[in-house]
């Protein structure tokens, strides 16, 4: 049995392309980081598994009718291609018919992606008048898939740092847009891809913010989505408007949003809406440390307990933590115990999920030195 066999297996045996794409992901970064080496025998395993599923992507994806299932193929398939890279020297040692394959689904995920593909070129080739906005627009109009629609979003707020350099008139086009399919969603059915959407035209309404966008937000805000009207809050402060009552607050007991929320209220000098009974550094690097949880690379949702420990200071001041959850994340035998996180003020806010019972000690006091020294060098 060759080394990577076990992997290869468990890809086979996943249903899920986003954990098809997690174990090559993995494979990836540890061959890229020099952790793993592969023999003759590891590369040819490989090379032959990778070419075997670019075959079969190449009759599937035309047949899938989601496009957030294709895109989540579409990732697996960067991930072959990067083993493809990894386990042959160079193209003239791939097998002409599997080489011919592999330009094929090359140019179908290229079509396929035309959405994303023009947002590239507005913002990497600068292809970015006001009539190229447009025409990227008008492909999006008529897509009745929300997920695919939501891409052109989902592309702006990749380029994020970049809208500030957009021509006048390609922002406004681009804010007309945003207006226009938040109006559409606050008339129809809020699904979980609407809301997502709803999210991120939220985020990205302080980059193209207008009257018609300004006025939308406070629709939004009704709507009681703390995910979503942590956005809403960010561009209406920033437009240096009123907050409706209750959205601070209820942001503010929101472990996931409350730290957010009170920078982006001392930001703009508004931090007397914040509660002042939730303004405490513990309850604030607790939100900070379960906002980080939360990731769906971490635990993937809100840990069922959470207790704060005490402090420990290093190169940084780290607020400690120990909290429980049964999050598909873990592995069995971490899931409902008790595990170690922290909150650094000056960002290094972590947790490697460390049984918190291998670090006890008999009192707290030395617990958080034991933990200082073993986990925060």
């Amino acid at each position: 049995m060759a080394t990577f066999t076990p992997i290869i297996e468990g890809i086979r045996e996943q249903t899920s392309y986003t954990q098809k794409n997690n174990f090559l992901a993995y494979l990836l970064n540890a061959f890229q980081g020099g952790k793993v080496k592969a023999n003759a025998e590891d590369k040819k395993e490989l090379a032959a598994f990778a070419l075997a599923e670019v075959s079969k992507l190449l009759s599937l994806i035309p047949s899938v009718t989601s496009y957030k299932e294709k895109d989540e193929i579409f990732c697996y398939e960067d991930s072959l291609l990067g083993i493809v890279m990894l386990t042959h020297n160079s193209p003239a040692e791939i097998p002409a018919e599997s080489l011919k394959e592999i330009q094929a689904l090359v140019e179908l995920v290229q079509k396929e992606r035309f959405v994303e593909n023009a947002v590239d070129a507005i913002f990497k080739e600068k292809k970015n008048a006001k009539e190229d906005v447009e025409r990227l627009l008008e492909c999006v109009r008529p897509l009745t898939d929300e997920y695919h629609r939501g891409q052109v979003f989902q592309g702006l707020l990749h380029y994020k740092a970049e809208i500030g350099g957009l021509p006048t008139d390609s922002k406004q086009v681009f804010g007309d847009h945003i207006a226009s399919e938040i109006s559409r969603y606050l008339r129809g059915d809020l699904d979980d891809t609407i809301l997502n959407n709803l999210e991120i035209v939220c985020d990205l309404a302080k980059y193209f913010a207008n009257d018609t966008l300004i006025s939308l937000l406070y629709d939004v805000l009704k709507l009681g989505k703390n995910h979503i009207n942590y956005y809403a809050l960010e561009t209406l402060l920033e437009a240096g408007k009123t907050i409706p009552d209750g959205v601070v607050t209820a942001l503010a007991k929101d472990l996931v949003y409350a730290g957010l929320t009170y920078s982006a209220l001392q930001k703009h000098n508004a931090l007397s809406d914040f509660p002042a009974e939730l303004a405490t550094p513990e309850y604030l690097a607790k939100s900070d440390l379960v906002h980080w949880l939360v990731y769906p690379t971490e635990l993937g949702q809100e840990p069922d307990e959470i207790e704060y420990l005490g402090k420990v200071k290093t190169d940084e001041e780290y607020s400690i933590f120990r909290f429980k959850s049964d999050s598909d994340t873990l592995s069995d035998d971490l899931k409902g115990q008790w595990l170690i996180g922290w909150s650094g003020d000056e960002g290094g806010t972590f947790s490697n999920f460390d049984l918190y019972a291998d670090y006890e000690e008999k009192t707290v006091e030395k617990t958080l030195k034991k933990i200082k020294k073993k986990l925060l060098k």
